[in-house]
């Protein structure tokens, strides 16, 4: 076995096997992460945890066109001291090495942390903290990072060691109650991040944390999926006051920029935006798009409870032909969106009381292998696809050009 495969820890390593006994130091973890549930169920992505007898924790999440990355979590049951802290970073530093792209984030937990350290923690929680703030370019951010990699140098380590702490290492060292911390921060985070329990009783609230404290100790070493979390959080809850699962959220985004905090399962759409010149992308772009939704669509069913989707952000009317074809509801999918102030759900259908929407179609050109459709909603786009076809080969191809002269309202 090379060193590279020893990056990790092995569950048959002496301390791990010991460390299924060290009870006192597992009920600290466990009410560490317990704490985090609710803020992992909030993040749409998340797909499973799996607690190991070393002493981490890793979350897996799925990403739209990259698969799934993860988080790792260390946590320790003591005051973090400067050697120990330096080991760990080290050590992330390895794991992270030996799988490139795995993992987007480290996080490293304890009860308490050495005066010693203090210098490098704050300036690492001040640093990040306003990385969201100012631009890559701008002078206090290339600053403040310049000064937070002398003060790293000033403590024995390098600019590497500063970089990897800024970009991918978050430290919390405020544990020092954990078992009463840990059950009063899981009980806000619930309400906060799911604001569905937000009307559950104490009691219940008890319930749900002893319960998913029970599963998660029975189930180290294992895998435990999205659903399996969700469905022992409601186990707990009274039959008649289980709240419905909330739709998946999907964020179609404009702009790379366009990146609001947790905005559900996001896709990088810049490309199909079209810009100031409505430019259409081209095929080999569509082709990728229908794979992504293919790919989130199999998550969907092989990691969700639902198949209920909130459409969020913006989008052209071709990617929403693309996304309604995905997710259908022949398999059972109902795709809801806000539009000014309503919800406007695929399996409401028209009432007496629906306004009628007229259409008007014509079919130009002859039989041919191929079909373009032009769909004109309120502007007719019937010039600009004509204008398109050529470059696409597909100028003798039958058109069928449909328009409707109004505004949807309904």
């Amino acid at each position: 076995m090379t060193e590279s495969n020893r990056l990790t820890p092995s569950l048959l390593e002496p301390q791990s096997r010991g460390g299924d006994i060290a009870e006192g130091g597992f009920s600290f973890q466990d009410h560490v992460i317990l704490a985090r549930i609710p803020e992992w169920l909030a993040q749409e992505g998340f797909t499973a945890m799996v607690k190991e007898a070393t002493g981490d924790v890793e979350t897996k999440f799925f990403v739209p066109a990259q698969g799934f990355a993860k988080d790792l979590i260390e946590v320790k049951d003591h005051t973090l001291q400067p050697a120990e802290f330096w080991k760990e970073v080290k050590r992330f530093q390895q794991i992270d090495a030996g799988s490139p792209g795995t993992y987007r984030s480290f996080i490293l937990i304890g009860a308490g942390a050495s005066k010693e350290l203090h210098p490098l923690l704050n300036g690492l929680q001040r640093v990040q903290g306003s990385q969201d703030f100012y631009d890559e370019q701008d002078a206090v951010r290339s600053n403040s990072i310049q000064d937070y990699i002398h003060l790293v140098e000033s403590k024995g380590g390098t600019q590497q060691d500063a970089l990897f702490l800024l970009k991918k290492v978050t430290v919390e060292t405020d544990w020092n109650t954990a078992k009463f911390q840990g059950e009063a921060v899981f009980k806000q985070m619930l309400v906060d991040h799911l604001e569905e329990y937000g009307d559950l009783s104490g009691r219940t609230l008890d319930d749900i944390y002893n319960h998913l404290s029970t599963f998660i100790r029975k189930n180290r070493n294992r895998a435990i999926s999205r659903k399996e979390l969700e469905t022992k959080l409601q186990e707990k809850i009274p039959t008649n006051q289980r709240p419905a699962l909330r739709p998946i959220s999907m964020y179609t985004a404009t702009t790379p920029e366009d990146k609001p905090l947790h905005p559900g399962v996001r896709f990088d759409w810049t490309c199909f935006s079209g810009g100031e010149t409505r430019a259409f992308a081209p095929p080999e772009q569509w082709d990728q798009l229908l794979i992504d939704l293919q790919n989130t669509r199999t998550w969907i069913e092989n990691y969700r409870n639902n198949k209920r989707i909130l459409l969020l952000g913006n989008r052209r009317l071709p990617t929403c032909l693309v996304i309604g074809s995905v997710f259908s509801a022949v398999r059972g999918y109902a795709i809801e969106m806000e539009y000014r102030g309503q919800i406007w759900t695929t399996n409401d259908h028209p009432t007496s009381e629906t306004p009628a929407y007229p259409l008007t179609h014509q079919l130009l050109g002859e039989k041919g292998d191929k079909l373009v459709v032009s769909i004109s909603i309120y502007r007719n786009i019937l010039t600009d696809v004509q204008a398109n076809l050529e470059k696409f080969g597909l100028s003798d191809a039958p058109l069928l050009d449909i328009q409707g002269e109004q505004p949807v309202t309904s």
